[in-house]
């Protein structure tokens, strides 16, 4: 079992107090985006007196990640895990499937691409699965809306050419295909054109925002009526409009998130991204997990480059509902293991000694005091505090008083 020490990613997105507020650390002005716990290359946790986690998995990874993690996934940590705090939105971003991504892989080195090049897009041969589990509210967008949702949306925004795309998507009897076209012709909107329709929809999306609080404010007053679900999601995409176009007054992305579910998650709850499903985080904290690959096609709200060639070819493109992932599990141990080998989420609030599986995995302490202990000897964890436990040290146990969050490979 070995303490980490973990990076800190400073994304200009990034909270400046959700992450230092739970190490206990003053601000310091700068954002923290993301902790990173594990073994990614580009940023590994530090293990007491040894080094970075990578390098140690990769000098005994019989012992640390064990003979079936080492069959499947071979010398290294399929997973990682987050702390991931968003005080603006992040990019708004595909991931592709595992199949796609080793063939992508191969092409693009077989085309002398380098690693670090803008245009690549497939720096390793792994897809990129996520869970994100709220600790503060949490919202974000993810996947495309029921056609007939989105178009009441869109309609409400009183605008000619949303209309007509309104009218396109209710009608169509293949929204796979109808989507795709629409997202092919909105991304390809630039120069005066674009910025002209972004600056349209800011004005209809504040005008809009303004009479549908006043009509549920009227109605609340005089009948005791609460707004529908379509009005709430509609307040929600028309205030999210007018922030993307004020931070992204060129971006054709914004135009693709009118399409998109409006996630809202309250803390304690997950939402989980598969392969194909555009999405991006707009704002709050919480853990995620991930496979442990940097393979991302960007959509928009972003400078940075856009493939959308292939951003056409890997996105899922059918409706779908707001991704939200059940936990199992009680009051006391919540469990997100979501249809991927790679990770499992499992959040514990100690009520008694609980032991862990005996397998490679990261304890995280989010509140209170514990002490994680195995054969070898035990490490006591505050609030934000962490250790990995190596598959070699079997089974574990936690005890104290306060809630963990344990990132491991599926079982």
């Amino acid at each position: 079992m070995y303490r980490l020490e973990n990076p800190v990613r400073h994304y200009a997105w990034g909270s400046r107090t959700h992450i230092p507020k739970l190490l206990g650390v003053p601000p310091d002005g700068e954002p923290w985006a993301e902790l990173w716990l594990g073994a990614h290359p580009s940023a590994p946790s530090r293990v007491d007196g040894d080094g970075t986690l990578d390098a140690l998995l990769a000098a005994d990874a019989e012992t640390l990640l064990g003979p079936r993690l080492r069959a499947t996934f071979g010398d290294r940590l399929p997973f990682l895990m987050k702390l991931l705090a968003a005080a603006e939105p992040l990019s708004l971003q595909v991931h592709p499937t595992s199949e796609r991504a080793r063939i992508r892989h191969a092409a693009q080195d077989a085309a002398g691409i380098p690693l670090d090049a803008p245009e690549r897009t497939y720096p390793d041969s792994s897809h990129k699965p996520e869970l994100i589990y709220a600790l503060t509210r949490f919202e974000g967008m993810a996947g495309f809306r029921d056609p007939v949702k989105t178009a009441a949306i869109l309609r409400g925004l009183g605008l000619p050419w949303l209309d007509e795309i309104a009218a396109t998507i209710e009608a169509s009897a293949t929204p796979f295909q109808t989507l795709r076209g629409v997202v092919t012709d909105m991304l390809a909107l630039s120069g005066q054109h674009l910025s002209h329709r972004l600056q349209q929809l800011r004005a209809a999306a504040a005008s809009a925002e303004l009479g549908l609080h006043a009509a549920v404010a009227g109605r609340r007053g005089s009948l005791n009526e609460d707004p529908t679900a379509v009005e709430r999601e509609s307040v929600r995409v028309y205030a999210a409009t007018t922030q993307l176009v004020d931070r992204y007054p060129n971006d054709p992305g914004v135009l693709v998130t009118l399409l998109l579910n409006h996630v809202v998650l309250a803390p304690g709850e997950a939402m989980f991204i598969d392969a194909g499903v555009i999405h991006a985080y707009t704002s709050g904290f919480g853990v995620e997990i991930m496979a442990a690959s940097d393979n991302v096609l960007r959509a928009g709200l972003t400078p940075k480059h856009v493939d959308i060639p292939e951003l056409l070819e890997v996105t899922n493109f059918t409706p779908m509902p707001p991704p939200l992932w059940a936990a199992n599990g009680d009051a006391t141990c919540t469990v997100l293991s979501p249809p991927v080998a790679e990770f499992e989420l499992v959040v514990h609030r100690l009520a008694s000694t609980v032991e862990l599986a005996a397998t490679a995995q990261v304890v995280l302490c989010l509140e209170g005091q514990v002490t994680v202990s195995t054969a070898a000897g035990s490490e006591a964890l505050r609030v934000g505090e962490s250790v990995f436990v190596g598959a070699g040290d079997g089974a574990a146990t936690i005890d104290g008083h306060g809630r963990v969050a344990v990132g491991r490979p599926a079982h």
